[in-house]
């Protein structure tokens, strides 16, 4: 069945029970169905992986996993199961957000490749659709959803950083379109992604009138990208140079001086993944499962502090997790200015992760720093040397917790 004729189901001919077997039809033709629930994390039994928050495998590694992730969404998406919210005039489904909600749920008892490098799909397709062109919103989404492109944010700037009104970045028209000079840094996935959402100066004022947004073609002449070496001893992020590169006028998003409120959008959707991230990837941190066996492990279970320290990290992610659920208390919601939950959602994992650090670190001490080769504790040092990464991505903690104050909460700005 082609997307064209899968796209005309509607709610109102397709129930939930009906999607979920054509779900798993399509499911156990195209993949393999795990085996069984997946095993308890036994201390000192397996591989000792680790908990790395960023994804560092070399070169040659992420180019074969990012040539089987787009293989999948291709055959996802054309099977009808790519972009299930979306609106069928450009290639999306028209379902209610319930039944990605579902697919998702019902993906996960099977061996497919993970998403991990198509995560702005959901965060950069829905700003497309509301400011490009015409032409660029039938071609974009549907392209990053299907895989066959993909994208990164280009905000942060090395004298900037979350303060983006300082960005240098400059973008000056030509005769046809705009040529983009300057350099952003902590770029995530910039050395794989096709296009990118630049944020720039385009006019002297100040003030986010002075600043506007667009679309460009990362591989194109002018743009070069450079790995940041971390402390982990990877390289998750890069720094992009722009010189003289190329922009279309159909690459403008939105109108002139729209570019912080473009910005603002694409940041608010992308936290408000962010906050519950953890507790689903399987590392066994969010529900406290690799936490209680590393405490047992190294003998110190019945330390009336370090149980307390425990409990506090489980149910701060527990906590998290009750927000990513229920969203903003709709009885409080009226006395707000805006809706928090994203902002909080992010600011609940910088918290957690910290607390996670900073208790890992307190029972493992000099374990942590040497590699003695004893099983569960030089292997958390990626994670502890990663973690302070958290506390600027998507905005810092500090411009976060600004904002709920000053749009949430009203309090005046200092």
């Amino acid at each position: 069945m082609t997307i064209e004729a899968v796209a005309q189901s509607t709610t109102a001919t397709l129930s939930p029970a009906e999607f979920e077997r054509e779900v798993l039809a399509f499911l156990e033709r195209n993949a393999q169905r795990r085996g069984g629930a997946r095993e308890k994390l036994k201390w000192g039994v397996g591989e000792d992986t680790g908990v790395d928050l960023w994804e560092e495998p070399d070169s040659k590694e992420e180019r074969a996993r990012l040539a089987e992730a787009r293989d999948w969404r291709r055959t996802r998406f054309d099977a009808g199961f790519g972009w299930l919210d979306g609106p069928t005039e450009f290639g999306g489904r028209g379902l209610p957000s319930k039944y990605s909600r579902l697919y998702r749920r019902l993906e996960r008892q099977f061996g497919v490749p993970a998403d991990n490098y198509f995560k702005l799909d959901h965060v950069v397709g829905p700003v497309i659709l509301k400011y490009a062109n015409d032409a660029t919103k039938r071609e974009v989404p549907r392209a990053l959803h299907r895989g066959d492109l993909m994208a990164c944010e280009l905000f942060s700037e090395p004298e900037a950083g979350s303060d983006l009104f300082s960005a240098r970045t400059k973008a000056t028209r030509d005769d046809t379109g705009w040529r983009i000079s300057g350099q952003k840094v902590w770029t995530s996935d910039a050395h794989l992604a096709d296009v990118g959402v630049v944020f720039c100066r385009t006019g002297t004022e100040a003030g986010k009138s002075g600043f506007s947004a667009f679309l460009i073609d990362m591989h194109q002449p002018g743009v070069k990208v450079l790995p940041l070496k971390q402390m982990t001893g990877g390289a998750a992020f890069n720094e992009v140079y722009f010189d003289d590169a190329h922009v279309p006028a159909s690459g403008l998003l939105g109108e002139i001086g729209q570019g912080w409120d473009i910005v603002r959008e694409i940041l608010a959707r992308e936290r408000a993944g962010i906050g519950g991230g953890m507790g689903k990837s399987g590392s066994g941190i969010a529900n406290g499962e690799r936490l209680v066996e590393m405490v047992r492990g190294v003998g110190v279970s019945e330390d009336p502090l370090v149980r307390q320290d425990l409990v506090k990290a489980m149910t701060g992610f527990w906590a998290a997790r009750q927000l990513g659920a229920q969203g903003t208390d709709m009885v409080a919601a009226p006395f707000l200015r805006s809706d928090p939950a994203p902002l909080v959602s992010k600011l609940a994992l910088s918290i957690n992760l910290r607390r996670v650090a900073d208790f890992v670190s307190n029972v493992l001490g000099p374990k942590l720093a040497a590699d003695t080769g004893e099983w569960g504790t030089f292997s958390w040092n990626s994670f502890v040397l990663g973690e302070p990464g958290v506390h600027i991505f998507a905005g810092t903690d500090e411009i976060v917790r600004n904002s709920i104050a000053e749009k949430s909460l009203g309090m005046p700005r200092d």
